[in-house]
Formats: structure tokens, sequence, C-alpha cells
């Protein structure tokens, strides 16, 4: 009975560990909602040669259309605004360099962790909590001072995925 109970114990120890070393999945379903329409798009993030890319399709009218966003090295690390840019069937846009895409810039994400607070497309967003947790990771929820817009930022260095926006300005939410 011993010898059960000490293998039971040494399984749910090996279970938590595998638990916090979970990695955000390949490809995600972000549900965007805009003047009362919602589309579903698959956008999956990919690094190739120090440029991170954002693939992304969606299903419309029994067609499948894609495109991408290709991210510099120099946004991904110094980003300072959100591109709202929308998806146009066989598109491939370079982001400029101050641009991310449904993602933090390092800088950002690295302000964020130390000052509980950031600046992205000249708004103030301040750290709110971080309650929520979504793939064994917390999320970290921050406020626009300004007008009240909301993310929840998925706590991740390598990748700090805006995983939920509500309340935005320009109305463009969405949520992963």
């Amino acid at each position: 009975m011993k010898k059960l109970l000490f293998i039971l114990l040494l399984t749910s120890i090996a279970g938590i560990g595998r638990a916090q070393t979970v990695a955000v999945p390949d490809t995600l379903l972000f549900v965007f909602k805009l003047h009362g329409q919602t589309r579903k798009y698959q956008m999956s993030f990919r690094e190739k040669q120090d440029t991170l890319y954002l693939h992304w399709g969606i299903e419309r009218n029994l067609h499948w259309q894609s495109g991408s966003y290709a991210m510099s090295p120099q946004s991904v690390r110094e980003g300072v605004r959100l591109s709202f840019l929308q998806p146009e069937d066989g598109k491939h846009v370079l982001l400029p360099s101050e641009e991310t895409a449904y993602v933090l810039s390092r800088s950002a994400y690295r302000q964020l962790k130390e000052q509980h607070s950031f600046v992205y497309n000249n708004t103030r967003y301040a750290y709110v909590d971080a309650s929520s947790t979504v793939l064994g990771m917390p999320l970290i929820h921050v406020r626009d001072e300004a007008e009240g817009g909301e993310m929840w930022i998925l706590d991740y260095p390598a990748l700090p995925l805006v995983w939920k926006m509500q309340d935005n300005p320009l109305e463009i939410n969405w949520a992963i």
C-alpha cells in the first residue's frame, strides 16, 4: 500500500511539472466582434530568420481566405503600437518597425512587469490584476487609464499575446 501511495504521489508531482511547461498551441482561434458582427480567424505565430510571422485564415462564403503579417526583430523588441490593419485575402504585410500584431513587444512587456504599466498606441495601460489563467499561465489584466479599454495579456515572455481585448475605443474587440 505504501508503495502504491508513493507511486501516486510521484505521478501527481510529475503531472504538476508538466502543467507548468505547457506551451502556446500552434493554432489559436481568435473571435472578433465589430459593429455587431462576429468573425473567427485561425491564427498561428511562427518565427523564421528572426522575423515573427502571424499567419491567419478564415472560411468565408465557402472559400478559405488567408494572409500573414510579418514583425521585424526591431518590432518584436521595441514596438509601441498594435496594428489594427484589417486582414485582406492573399496579402502578406510587413508591419512597420514600431508595430506588432496581437502581441506586445518585449520592451512593453518588460515595462508592464517592472512598472505595472506600459504605453502602447500613445495610451497608458495600468495593471489591474492577474487573477485569470489560461494554458496554466496567468493573464495580466490591464486597463486604458483614459478611455477604459481593457486587455488581458498572456504572461509568457516568449510571446506575450493580447489574449482578450474589450471596450476598445476603436470597437475592435477579440478573445482567443
